[in-house]
């Protein structure tokens, strides 16, 4: 009795450049610092080495931490609209607070006449845009006599350097604001 025996050939072991080709292919589009760390453990001179540091420092670094801006603080806000045609003028005084170059403020009560919110973004080179949003007061202030409660809003560019900032309204009638620290 004859017995044939058929022995599969197994394959010779890949040169090391296509192991270390492999394992980088492996890895090269993941963003898991462990990933990096294991190829370059295994071939700390491999061909993707370079490339394989590059990525494991870009994933380990800590982002810059939020320096506050120099425009941060309390600010003293004054909005002054002289008269217009119709509507007589108005002074408004209040407290605002710049925090990582967004300014925030609260005249009056939300949701009550006479009240207003401010916000907006100023930039490091100190220009900014800010929203006004609010509900009227006295009637005679406003262009179009509209009822106390009134809603209202309107745009301002401002400009802030050092410890003082100024504005002006974008739309309708015309108003400036101050800041001063």
């Amino acid at each position: 009795m004859t017995v044939n025996v058929t022995v599969a050939a197994v394959p010779a072991p890949a040169p090391s450049a296509d192991r270390d080709a492999l394992f980088w292919s492996s890895i090269k589009d993941g963003t898991d610092p462990a990933g990096f760390e294991a190829y370059l453990k295994q071939y700390p001179a491999g061909t993707f080495a370079a490339l394989a540091r590059q990525r494991l420092a870009g994933l380990t670094a800590k982002p810059p931490a939020l320096e506050p801006t120099r425009f941060d603080g309390t600010w003293n806000v004054v909005i002054e609209c002289e008269p217009y045609k119709a509507a007589g003028g108005y002074r408004l005084q209040f407290l605002a607070q710049v925090k990582d170059g967004v300014i925030d403020a609260q005249n009056g009560v939300v949701g009550e006449p006479s009240s207003l919110t401010m916000t907006g973004k100023i930039s490091a080179d100190g220009n900014g845009s800010v929203a006004v949003r609010g509900l009227t007061g006295n009637p005679t202030a406003t262009l179009n006599r509209e009822a106390r409660g009134s809603s209202y809003g309107y745009r301002a560019n401002v400009r802030f350097e050092g410890s003082r900032g100024s504005g002006t309204r974008v739309e309708a009638r015309p108003c400036t604001l101050s800041f001063a620290r």
